[in-house]
């Protein structure tokens, strides 16, 4: 294994600790709160669709996207968020596929996904080009690729 690839592993085991060990849920619940409803309409999400969301945390993006009518699939790469995620969803009375997954490595296959969705997550993954080749490879042709994305020169963006 390249010194690059065991780099990028443990920058991935750092950042999934990070996000698992703070209060995550919390922040998106008191800052991000309109934006997953948001997105969601401005993607279309609509009933029969199958949608991914990348990065998807707790679920802010994924449950509005269920809400909509929408086949869910939620990932991201910390099972932390995901079980917040599930246990919110399922308080609604909502059924979603919450899965372990790595932006830049999607388990999915090509052309899966009428919608893919990201919202503030794989911002933080550490290469975006191969992030937006994976959104591409699972979008289906004529699919929707819709992300928010804190501007890369903003202190946020420095963060990743």
């Amino acid at each position: 294994m390249s010194d690059s690839a065991e780099d990028d592993r443990a920058f991935k085991a750092r950042t999934r600790t990070m996000w698992a060990t703070g209060d995550f849920p919390r922040v998106a619940r008191e800052t991000i709160k309109d934006v997953g409803p948001t997105l969601v309409t401005a993607a279309g999400v609509r009933s029969g669709q199958r949608v991914l969301d990348v990065a998807a945390g707790s679920g802010a993006t994924s449950i509005p996207a269920a809400l909509a009518g929408g086949d869910v699939v939620a990932s991201d790469l910390t099972p932390e968020l995901l079980a917040v995620g599930e246990a919110s969803a399922r308080e609604r009375g909502l059924s979603l596929e919450w899965v372990e997954a790595d932006a830049e490595a999607l388990p999915f296959e090509d052309a899966s996904f009428d919608v893919v969705l990201s919202s503030f997550g794989a911002i933080f993954a550490p290469r975006h080009q191969v992030v937006a080749d994976e959104l591409l490879r699972v979008a289906r042709p004529g699919g929707t690729i819709a992300m928010a994305n804190w501007p890369p020169d903003g202190w946020v963006g420095q963060f990743s």
